[in-house]
């Protein structure tokens, strides 16, 4: 326990990196980091010392890499998934994402494989593995003739009449704008600010008489069936505004659909218009006086009013110049994405490459800042620009569903996300946020997000707090106003833990307490009607909690009340109360919480109990505590699920990274875990290694019901790392490029499975840097080789970490460490605890081109165990009793 206190005390130093409110996105902090520190550190790691000095940075131009059509479409290379992100107009973190829905109604919205557009509209997820949501003031413009007849008033025809066909020759898309011209010739430009769309609508000087816009509140994402859904429009041609409410579905099967609230502005007079009969309103324009055959068209958004929706547009978009708002997008993306800045995208580094070269950085540059962009598509602001935003307070089971107006009571962030901090200092947040994929995001997105912009990290763990204290507990997958459970087990817990390892401290944490011991110790902890864990979105079994505080694991039951995963449930149980109890354990109260933090340690380590000591795999347990398989729950191969959720027992078994060394001792060593790891990623060793052949693409997105690895979904995500707590840490530097060639790629189909919301292309910015958090909770990251010879890292205080190598480790094929030091120290060990960087600094690497000993040696394996100490390099292998101590 004395390592525990002292953890307390040497995370204080990462305080450096902890953000305050005042930030809706990265380009309004004065940091050159993107971010506001809260209590800057200084040399000493001492809270409120002299502010280390924030560097200037002279930004890249970096939005040249990014193409927004990555993972438009099912991947290329296996797993049987499309990305689902989509290429609408969009700046960080914001509310609205402007863009095209496809005919097929994809969960993103966009699909590539698509030849028609239905609408454009103002809310869209970017890559999630569910559908239901999106959508919001469709609208789509037309030179119908047809649809302006009296006969159509009130009816929307274009969608499908031939007025969104494309051609993806006539298409194009960079952040925070995208293009389209159809096969009829009207061109359509969109782009936005935070809580704002604004588009130009550009027609054929030949149709200038038949200029159109359908304006449809009855549409969204998943529903393109105009009046499927309630939606109201009112039109006032003579002040040429148009405002009203959609209602966006719930996301994958939840409860609450939720109104999305427009208002609305056009620049041209009409010649005719609809009243907004049926939730549909028809606007001919009148183009006699038009120069450029355009109509301009803004927009801003609201979950709480229509008055809220025309304040948002007010304060970010008072004027009609489009093409300043493109630039102003255009300026945030670049500030938000020179957090990282890779030197091949210096123009003049980039021109000393030779030729062939020069393809190969432009391929390897493109995927790593569309992956990085893709980082800031979740979590969204809420929030309006009063502060107002829709409550996930639910005063009874039974209320309507968000079909009626008006739905759910408003909060306002002044008053119910703010708290106390230790000080008694009343803080803010800048802004409330949805749209959390927490299974997803808590095992790559949260620490990147965390290290790089603490304060918003810092509001959207705050944005969590408020919901639990709204709706009742920490909820599961955020969409709007609405908890739902798509994926078992309780995850937001990992995520807080994560976000305050790697520095977003500005939260309360006081109620994060409560809510994080109550989600894992209480059986009816519930976010309105959803328990904080239980077996599926639709099920109230409150024998889950007890069961697992009894027994140690999730045992098997009946198909009648479960989904057959309780295999996987029972590891994100672990690590779940290995989140609590490392969040416990850095807390002030950490001495009077010791007896629970030694029952949240001693339960991490619960896998234990369903490791079959026979053949050494996960197996799951029934009541009586005797191995069971899928059949014994009445499962057959025509059953809806496995013992493992989207996975299979090999995909599954390396995640339980904060006790590798204890797994890797169970299964008889570092030799047969690393032959494991072999297996499962498709190195062949018999005529040595590194292999003759790359592993096979099927080796590596092999899907989910594939006993190889599988990158397209986040169980699969730590795994590579897990080679260096088996004294093999050259194994994690040869496969993971193979991982990044191969499954990602430069086309729609270049993301190896659902984006979720960002967690898989931060896989892609992690392995790029060569760090990884394999222990979510922990304050560290695994290391690997990074991608690029030189980089800069602007952390959250505006200090960076420079990462630099002797040779381009992908460009040039050398994949393995030979030597590391930091700030010209020898570091040999192949863990880096978050302090040790979080005042900037440089890690200075030499490579190889064939395999070295580098980080082999058995007295330089990674921290391992629930409670080990995680701010330490290095730590020795367990003891007789297979536990963990400090090196």
């Amino acid at each position: 326990m004395k390592n525990l206190l002292k953890l307390a005390v040497v995370l204080t130093s990462v305080a450096a990196l902890a953000g305050c409110g005042g930030d809706d996105h990265p380009s309004q902090s004065p940091h050159a980091g993107g971010d506001t520190a809260t209590t800057p550190a200084g040399d000493t790691g001492t809270p409120g010392a002299t502010p280390p000095v924030v560097e200037q940075r002279v930004n890249l131009p970096l939005t040249r890499y990014v193409n927004v059509f990555i993972g438009t479409q099912v991947a290329t290379t296996g797993g049987g998934f499309s990305g689902n992100t989509t290429p609408g107009a969009q700046t960080p973190f914001g509310m609205v994402s402007f863009g095209p829905d496809t005919a097929s109604g994809p969960p993103g919205g966009y699909a590539y494989n698509d030849s028609t557009i239905s609408f454009f509209s103002l809310t869209h997820l970017s890559g999630p593995g569910c559908g239901g949501q999106g959508g919001g003031g469709g609208l789509l413009p037309s030179i119908s003739s047809a649809q302006t007849d009296p006969a159509n008033q009130g009816k929307n025809i274009v969608i499908g009449d031939g007025s969104g066909d494309f051609d993806h020759a006539n298409e194009s898309a960079q952040p925070g704008y995208y293009k389209v011209t159809s096969n009829t010739g009207v061109t359509s430009e969109l782009t936005a600010t935070t809580r704002t769309g604004m588009a130009r609508f550009t027609y054929p000087a030949s149709a200038r008489s038949n200029a159109v816009l359908v304006v449809d509140a009855t549409v969204s994402t998943d529903q393109h069936s105009s009046g499927t859904r309630p939606g109201s429009i009112t039109l006032d041609a003579t002040h040429r505004t148009i405002s009203g409410t959609s209602i966006v579905g719930a996301f994958c099967g939840g409860t609450w659909n939720k109104p999305v609230y427009f208002y609305a502005q056009f620049d041209t007079p009409l010649t005719s218009a609809s009243s907004g009969k049926n939730g549909v309103a028809i606007l001919q324009f009148d183009l006699s006086a038009s120069k450029t055959n355009s109509v301009l068209y803004k927009v801003g958004i609201s979950s709480v009013s229509v008055a809220n929706a025309k304040a948002n547009l007010t304060a970010e978009n008072s004027g009609w110049d489009f093409d300043a708002v493109k630039a102003a997008a255009d300026k945030t993306w670049e500030n938000s994405l020179n957090a990282i800045q890779v030197d091949l995208a210096d123009p003049q580094k980039f021109a000393g490459l030779g030729s062939s070269q020069q393809v190969a950085a432009q391929k390897n540059l493109t995927l790593f800042y569309s992956a990085f962009y893709r980082s800031f598509s979740g979590p969204t602001i809420y929030s309006d620009v009063n502060g107002d935003y829709r409550s996930m307070k639910q005063t009874a089971l039974s209320e309507n569903d968000g079909n009626s107006f008006p739905a759910r009571a408003t909060a306002n962030i002044a008053n119910d996300d703010a708290f106390q901090d230790g000080n008694g200092k009343t803080v803010v947040p800048a802004a409330h946020y949805s749209g959390f994929s927490i299974w997803d995001t808590y095992r790559s997105l949260t620490q990147l997000q965390a290290l790089l912009f603490p304060g918003i990290s810092s509001d959207t763990v705050q944005s969590l707090v408020a919901d639990a204290k709204q709706c009742g507990a920490l909820p599961h997958w955020v969409d709007g106003s609405d908890d739902t459970k798509p994926m078992e087990g309780n995850h937001a817990p990992s995520l807080v833990a994560g976000a305050y390892a790697f520095g977003a401290r500005n939260f309360d944490t006081a109620t994060a307490r409560t809510y994080m011991i109550r989600s894992q110790t209480d059986p009816v902890s519930s976010c309105n009607n959803m328990l904080s864990v239980g077996r599926v979105s639709t099920s109230n079994d409150a024998s889950v909690i007890p069961n697992w505080l009894d027994k140690g694991y999730i045992a098997t039951a009946t198909p009648s009340s479960s989904p057959f995963h309780t295999s996987s449930v029972t590891i994100e149980m672990t690590t779940a109360d290995r989140s609590v109890g490392a969040f416990l354990s850095s807390l002030p109260t950490a001495s009077s919480d010791q007896t629970a933090i030694n029952g949240f340690f001693q339960r991490a380590g619960n896998w234990k109990n369903i490791l079959n000591s026979q053949t050494k795999t996960l197996q799951a347990l029934n009541s009586t505590g005797s191995f069971t398989t899928n059949a014994d729950e009445g499962c057959n191969s025509a059953c809806p699920g496995t013992l493992f959720h989207e996975g299979t027992e090999p995909q599954y078994f390396w995640n339980i990274g904060h006790d590798y060394t204890a797994l890797i001792a169970a299964i008889g060593g570092n030799s047969v875990a690393t032959a494991r790891l072999d297996n499962l990623f498709g190195i062949d060793r018999s005529a040595g290694f590194p292999p003759s052949s790359a592993p096979p693409t099927s080796a590596l997105n092999g899907g989910m019901n594939s006993n190889q690895f599988y990158i397209g979904n986040e169980p699969g995500l730590v795994e590579p790392w897990a080679y260096n707590w088996t004294g093999s840490p050259q194994s994690a530097q040869y496969i993971i490029p193979q991982i990044m060639q191969q499954t990602f790629l430069v086309s729609p189909g270049g993301l190896p499975g659902n984006d979720d919301l960002g967690a898989t292309s931060t896989w892609y910015v992690w392995a790029a840097l060569g760090l990884y958090p394999v222990v979510p909770s922990a304050p560290g990251m695994a290391i690997s080789t990074p991608q690029f010879s030189g980089i800069t890292v602007w952390l959250g205080n505006g200090k960076k970490l420079r990462i630099e190598t002797d040779r381009q480790a992908m460009l040039d094929d050398v994949p393995y460490i030979k030597e590391l030091k930091l700030n010209g120290q020898t570091y040999n060990g192949s863990w880096l605890p978050v302090a040790q960087i979080a005042n900037g600094g440089t890690l200075s690497y030499k490579l190889s081109t064939a395999p070295t000993t580098w980080g082999t040696s058995a007295d330089l394996t990674p921290p391992s165990g629930p409670n080990a100490d995680y701010t330490r390099s290095v730590a020795a292998l367990p003891d007789s009793s297979g536990a963990t101590s400090a090196k």
